[in-house]
């Protein structure tokens, strides 16, 4: 038994050598660096362009106007704005939710900076709000006060 183990490992000795593959691939690699030369012409700098090209300015010069009227969400408002050079003036109005509304009237130029003049018309109206002289025990009842909060879901298993 022993002579056929030992015959058995040196055959798979044998067979593990190192073999040459048949093929063989080779790749050169050259890497010499190679003298280019560039030479570069003189170019014309383009002084008839230079020539040609214009500044251009424009003046600043508008006017808009716009406004909003939506019964659905109270949204009132109104404005307008001119420009003429440096100078701005415009004004805008706008409903407030207390009931007023707002105008502002504004003008900026250079010399002045900005300037605004608001004027607010109309009182405001605020909601009255009732306020009440009972107790919260007189109001809602004694057994109120501890009590659990009530849900508007339909389920009764743990009310």
């Amino acid at each position: 038994m022993f002579k056929v183990l030992a015959l058995v490992c040196l055959v798979a000795s044998v067979e593990a050598a190192h073999i040459t593959p048949h093929t063989a691939y080779e790749t050169k690699e050259n890497h010499e660096p190679q003298k280019i030369m560039h030479h570069l012409e003189e170019v014309d700098a383009g002084t008839e362009l230079a020539d040609q090209s214009q500044d251009y300015y424009a003046y600043p010069k508008y006017q808009f106007e716009y406004g909003v009227k939506d019964p659905l969400t109270g949204d009132h408002k109104s404005q307008w704005e001119m420009r003429d050079g440096d100078i701005v003036k415009g004004s805008y109005t706008l409903d407030e939710p207390d009931g007023t509304q707002r105008i502002v009237e504004y003008r900026a130029d250079d010399k002045n900076g900005f300037e605004a003049i608001v004027k607010k018309i109309g009182k405001p109206k605020h909601p009255e709000h009732e306020v009440s002289k009972k107790s919260p025990k007189e109001e809602n009842g004694a057994e109120s006060l501890h009590a659990v909060g009530q849900s508007y879901s339909k389920l009764k298993k743990y009310s």
